[in-house]
């Protein structure tokens, strides 16, 4: 499974497995979005920080990148609502515009990027997004996050991307720098520009996950520290500390508990959770990054009209935001359904809604009464609901949807240009 290939998944119970990928319980987060009641939001590594951060009202934010090419739809709304949640409890927003990563594994000239990432980000903000509180940026023009991509591809080598992402002796070199630069927008918000280490987390697709394995790894290697919890004690690891430094840390400590120092690491007799917070500032005062593993949540892949995965690079697999109100209307009526190859059959059988690309439009975005979509569920699955109305219906809530999105577009599109004006380089400078 790799970001820029992978298939519709089948088996997300085994893929969570073979993954090391967490159950997501909606009941511990605050205020959850639907997305997350209703398990579409299914999984998660280390979420617990940022319910943590929410319910204290500490810092954390939310990550995620846009790759420009094509359409923004509705398989991308579903990160967009995530971000716009995380804003509204409390969180700092990044928004990325891969436009490197496009050159690179897509041959997406920045030119093109730059007009293509706009239409995703002015959706976005038509959603909801308030840009004056968040980070919206292109990769090729924000030399922070370049900067900190090299310094991140300084504790990577080649043996382990080839491992991750299938990288073979005909991979340029532009398309696995797309992993650090990735990395860099992951680890981005923690930075001193932005007020230092905290909490973040990247809502996600599955086909995103060695992105977010490796990221994770990165952050611990690029610490001057490592914490670790054993029974009663605590273990401190250099891991590119001074000798100096290391002692100072001691120091610090002593007042916490019994201390041991070792060549290259420090045992502390302490149950005190203070700690791995006393190491991080300790190593931030030292110019260190402090970094906390970057958490993640993962949200099942949409089903395409057609079947498979929906994929902006499969135009009839999907709608787009942008998409004329009635011609998307015209897609969902030639949309595959779930259902029984005869009238007959279907009032006898039943459809099946889980295999139905026209119900995950219903159950993902267009019903948010949890009532309602629980009867238009079961009123399908006895065969009481016929395709054919079912697709009338979805096709008015798309139309209806659309027009009112696109009306707010223009809106957005003005809040947008004021944001790029006073933050980004002017088109002109693409190539």
């Amino acid at each position: 499974m790799d970001p820029w290939t992978s298939d519709k998944i089948d088996d997300y119970g085994k893929l969570k497995k073979e993954f090391g990928i967490q159950d997501l319980n909606p009941e511990t987060i605050p205020n959850p979005h639907h997305l997350i009641k209703r398990q579409i939001v299914f999984g998660h590594r280390d979420l617990n920080y940022i319910t943590q951060a929410i319910k204290q009202n500490k810092p954390f934010a939310a990550m995620s990148g846009f790759v420009p090419t094509g359409q923004p739809h509705f398989g991308h709304k579903m990160v967009m609502d995530q971000l716009i949640w995380y804003q509204q409890q409390g969180g700092q927003i990044f928004a990325a515009i891969a436009d490197m990563e496009a050159r690179a594994a897509r041959d997406l000239p920045l030119k093109q990027s730059y007009k293509s990432g706009k239409n995703y980000l002015t959706s976005l903000i038509a959603l909801g997004l308030d840009p004056e509180k968040a980070y919206i940026y292109y990769q090729s023009q924000d030399y922070g996050v370049r900067n900190l991509a090299f310094e991140a591809s300084n504790k990577m080598n080649y043996s382990e991307l080839k491992s991750i992402y299938g990288f073979n002796n005909q991979t340029t070199l532009a398309h696995m720098y797309a992993a650090p630069i990735q990395s860099a927008d992951i680890l981005y918000p923690q930075t001193q520009k932005f007020g230092g280490p905290k909490p973040v987390v990247v809502p996600a697709g599955t086909d995103q996950d060695p992105h977010l394995r490796l990221v994770r790894d990165v952050s611990k290697r690029m610490r001057l520290f490592s914490t670790e919890k054993t029974n009663n004690h605590y273990k401190i690891r250099s891991r590119h500390a001074t000798q100096k430094q290391i002692n100072q840390l001691k120091q610090k400590l002593n007042k916490y508990g019994e201390t041991k120092t070792y060549e290259e690491h420090i045992e502390i007799k302490t149950n005190n959770p203070e700690i791995p917070e006393i190491t991080r500032q300790h190593e931030i005062q030292n110019n260190g990054y402090g970094f906390y593993p970057p958490s993640s949540t993962y949200h099942r892949f949409m089903t395409g009209l057609k079947g498979g995965k929906m994929s902006s690079s499969v135009e009839d697999s999907y709608i787009a935001l942008t998409d004329n109100p009635q011609e998307a209307a015209d897609k969902v009526m030639k949309a595959k359904t779930g259902g029984r190859e005869t009238l007959k059959q279907q009032k006898k059988q039943g459809g099946e809604p889980e295999k139905c690309a026209i119900y995950e439009l219903l159950y993902f975005h267009l019903i948010k009464n949890d009532k309602q979509i629980e009867e238009t569920y079961k009123n399908c699955q006895q065969g009481e609901r016929l395709c054919g109305k079912c697709k009338k219906e979805t096709a008015q809530h798309i139309k209806q949807f659309l027009k009112t999105h696109q009306e707010k577009r223009k809106q957005a599109k003005e809040k947008l240009e004021k944001h790029l004006k006073q933050n980004h380089k002017p088109q002109e400078e693409y190539k």
